[in-house]
């Protein structure tokens, strides 16, 4: 293979695939203001491409998740400035979004060598903050070094980044961190602009093992404490005490999981999740509750459940 590679770069019967550079930027589509937003970038290749900012002052955060074959979350961040991708030149398929209040515009763009640009304008549908409404997420697994760039994106106005997560029973969050960084030596409110801001002290006990060996409980969140927790769960009892002493909001979450019963009146919830962190862009891939729903509930299902 080498030699082979060797003859052709000597024959110059070898080339470097084509690139070519495609050039953007995203505006709202009444003031013709730059807009902070995730775009998503799919090649005439097929394949998916990330954006950089063109500007010395831009961010551009990259996301690359993918759960089930249709579960696939490939896109890329951008704070308010110009953007850049370099992909091979054809067709290429740019959607553009900015949370819940824009709505998403997608663009078909013929590439060539030379490269293209496009504007994105982004119209607003709604105004909730002017409503006397803002946004906020109490499920973020993501870490506070992302949120300045994450929240204005999103346009989210409150973020209690999980800084603490533990999955075994029994073990300290302090010490068997699961969030994929360093916890906050501090626990303090930031302010990236007079509406978005985050706090970086928030714990997730969601216990999936006992003793190393595979045991769902529950999931429960302890949001806004002071303090870093060493305790582990279970009992319950001893940590929702702390929490309560330290001024935290204690969250339910996974409602269907064994523990539901007994959190609900021990933890006694401030806030109960409508929907948790699972939301991907794709078809709707849980089908059933964890158990199956008893037929009297007549809940309307199609052929593949």
């Amino acid at each position: 293979m080498t030699r082979t590679l060797f003859l052709l770069l000597a024959c110059g019967l070898w080339t470097a695939p084509r690139e070519a550079t495609l050039r953007g930027e995203v505006v709202d589509a009444a003031t013709g203001k730059p807009l902070p937003c995730r775009i998503t970038i799919r090649g005439a290749d097929g394949k998916f491409h990330f954006a950089k900012s063109a500007s010395p002052d831009g961010s551009a955060v990259e996301y690359r998740k993918q759960a089930f074959k249709q579960s696939v979350e490939f896109h890329v961040t951008l704070s308010a400035h110009p953007f850049t991708v370099a992909l091979p030149p054809g067709k290429v398929t740019v959607t553009v979004q900015r949370g819940k209040e824009y709505i998403p515009e997608t663009q078909t763009v013929d590439v060539g060598d030379q490269g293209a640009a496009i504007t994105v304008r982004l119209r607003r549908w709604i105004n909730m903050a002017d409503r006397g409404w803002f946004s906020g997420d109490t499920h973020v697994h993501r870490m506070p070094d992302q949120l300045p760039n994450l929240q204005l994106a999103e346009d989210l106005n409150v973020a209690l980044p999980l800084t603490s997560w533990v999955t075994e029973a029994h073990t300290s969050p302090g010490s068997a961190n699961k969030a994929g960084a360093a916890v906050p030596n501090d626990a303090k409110v930031t302010e990236i602009d007079p509406t978005h801001v985050f706090y970086s002290r928030n714990t997730e006990y969601e216990i999936f093992s006992v003793n190393k060996k595979r045991h769902t409980l529950g999931a429960l969140f302890i949001l806004n404490h002071k303090t870093l927790f060493e305790e582990g769960v279970p009992p319950v009892g001893p940590i929702v005490k702390k929490a309560r002493e330290e001024g935290a909001l204690l969250e339910l979450d996974k409602h269907n999981w064994p523990w539901s019963m007994m959190l609900a009146p021990v933890f006694n919830v401030d806030l109960y999740e409508l929907a948790n962190n699972h939301m991907w862009e794709t078809e709707f891939a849980f089908r059933d509750f964890g158990s199956p729903a008893p037929d009297y509930m007549n809940i309307e299902k199609d052929g593949s459940g």
